[in-house]
């Protein structure tokens, strides 16, 4: 039963990883397989959803909860991973002079 709900919780993520990637909600910085990436987030953020709506309510609601916390997960992951990225080469780009 717990491998069933593990599994239906992680498509549940692949599928909003899929809508995501047809909306193009990844960043513009990704070159390298963008769509690895939106899916990679997607399936984990929906697995750990379930997780969590069967801790915080019940076998019931964890699929609801999946659905939710991949939605909202999606949507802001890839923009807080562009934000790092930014960040970390911007800070690198300016204290290092090569010449």
């Amino acid at each position: 039963m717990i491998f069933a709900s593990t599994s239906l919780w992680g498509m549940i993520g692949l599928g909003v990883g899929m809508l995501s990637i047809a909306a193009r909600l990844q960043p513009k910085g990704w070159s390298k397989w963008p769509w690895f990436g939106m899916l990679a987030i997607g399936g984990c953020t929906g697995w750990a959803g379930g997780w969590v709506g069967v801790w915080l309510f019940g076998h019931l609601f964890a699929p609801v909860t999946a659905l939710w916390i991949a939605i909202v997960g999606t949507i802001f992951i890839p923009r807080c991973i562009a934000v790092v990225w930014r960040s970390s080469v911007a800070k690198v780009t300016t204290d290092r002079q090569f010449w």
